[in-house]
């Protein structure tokens, strides 16, 4: 089964769409775009289930009006030759004076991806690769495992631009034991993912009956996952403007010192992993490299084109959303914690007595009092410069200025990887990060919490 030749969307007139819609455009601040997307899921199911590979598609258009802060739109499911003219009309509809000719487009022509066999190998092969792994490693334990394949590929049409076709194609790995669920996100081959995967599940299965640390403050070493989760939490969705917007103006918030000088966060989507490496975002914006944080000081925030034509400090190109039924809203897709120096073993070496965290699992801001809540389901005493015992489930619950102030080191080697899912105001969006190992002082310890609105890790729900 080979690949398609067809480009996506070939049979879009996308000058005729460009016309239609710069006349539903009356004010100069009017936004209006139109977004075609098609979507593929490939899924392993876990063993006990049917064998085989499952395959879920679905495409349509959705096509959207801003002004003053207000938003029509509508959406049609596949490419029927009068989905577009339709939905052209419902969304004009708030505006009966506005009168244009429609375009009459051909959308039905088949465009679909399908998948190649080297794709669908990689899929069918990685639960004996993994299984391999771990009895090389000498476990053995129930596990459920989902394999899945997202490709996603979309276009956005304006009244002066159409962008370039953009694709996400990557993997998601859900994999449950009786003491711990993982998640993974990866782009590229999944054989390359198995060692990794492979040996967070050991760590897991090493600290299944491992005690929760004490509550109290102690030094905690984030490892590269464990860190990408906690700066999602604590410095992309803090600074995403619809989030400020809730309680005040989210400008307020630029030239804050809100971390230690030690951490500078870049959000930069051009640079994500190939497979999810954008040159627009979800309104067809060209993305831009935005520096969150410059030396513990916010410099930019994360926005979408209705948040910046509201503030006019603000620079849009972070708008994504997870489908055409959901609006686009500020979110993060690539950060970047800029390294420092030393490597994981240094850092472990400074710490007299303390934690250290690979992995986070859950995650939730509280956007109205600024705290934040951090989920790790496993970890390992420090002491004396060298890994101790593992302990169980705990957490880490503070204000996201008092903990990122607390960070005395950043090491200097990077892992890029899918940071998770991301799941606010119920749109659930893949985001990604390269991050080292940080070191926080006095970091307070919780019992861990059991459930959280924002999940993390790569969890396939």
């Amino acid at each position: 089964m080979s690949e398609s030749t067809t480009m996506p969307f070939s049979g879009l007139d996308a000058a005729s769409v460009s016309r239609a819609l710069s006349l539903l455009a009356e004010r100069p601040h009017d936004v209006v775009d139109a977004l075609f997307e098609r979507s593929t899921l490939w899924e392993i199911p876990p063993e006990g289930e049917p064998p085989g590979v499952r395959c879920w598609r679905e495409s349509g258009l959705a096509v959207r009006l801003l002004r003053d802060g207000e938003e029509w739109s509508a959406t049609r499911d596949g490419f029927p030759r009068e989905g577009l003219r339709d939905a052209i009309r419902r969304v004009a509809r708030a505006y009966p004076r506005t009168a244009f000719p429609l375009p009459d487009l051909d959308l039905a022509r088949r465009t679909e991806t399908e998948v190649d066999e080297e794709m669908l190998e990689d899929l069918v092969r990685f639960p004996s690769w993994l299984g391999a792994a771990l009895r090389q490693r000498r476990v053995a334990f129930p596990l459920h495992l989902t394999v899945r394949r997202h490709r996603r590929d979309s276009l956005v049409v304006g009244p002066r631009v159409v962008a370039p076709v953009q694709r996400e194609d990557f993997a998601s790995l859900r994999l449950e034991t009786p003491w711990h669920r993982l998640g993974a996100l990866h782009c590229g081959p999944l054989a390359e993912a198995v060692s990794g995967i492979a040996d967070r599940l050991v760590a897991g299965f090493r600290a299944r009956e491992a005690p929760p640390p004490s509550a109290g403050r102690c030094t905690l070493l984030l490892g590269s996952h464990a860190a990408a989760v906690v700066l999602h939490e604590a410095v992309a969705h803090a600074l995403e403007a619809d989030t400020l917007a809730l309680t005040g103006t989210p400008e307020a918030a630029l030239g804050i010192e809100l971390a230690a000088s030690l951490v500078s966060v870049v959000d930069d989507p051009s640079a994500a992993p190939e497979g999810v490496r954008r040159e627009v975002d979800d309104e067809g914006t060209p993305v831009v490299r935005r520096w969150l944080l410059r030396d513990g000081v916010v410099e930019q925030l994360l926005a979408d084109r209705a948040a910046a034509e509201r503030f006019e400090r603000l620079e849009p190109g972070a708008g994504r959303r997870s489908d055409r039924h959901q609006s686009p809203g500020p979110r993060s897709t690539y950060l970047e914690l800029l390294p420092g120096e030393g490597s994981l073993e240094d850092l472990v070496g400074s710490v007299e007595s303390g934690l250290f965290a690979a992995e986070a699992d859950r995650g939730q801001l509280d956007p109205h009092t600024g705290v934040f809540e951090v989920s790790f389901p496993f970890g390992r005493r420090i002491d004396d410069g060298r890994f101790g015992e593992p302990v169980g489930r705990f957490s880490v619950r503070a204000r996201v200025a008092d903990l990122l102030a607390r960070v005395v080191a950043v090491g200097g080697e990077s892992t890029s990887a899918g940071a998770g899912w991301c799941a606010k105001g119920g749109q659930r969006l893949p985001v990604w990060a390269s991050a080292p190992p940080i070191l926080i002082e006095a970091a307070p310890i919780a019992s861990a919490s059991g459930s959280g609105s924002d999940r993390r890790g790569g969890s396939d729900e």
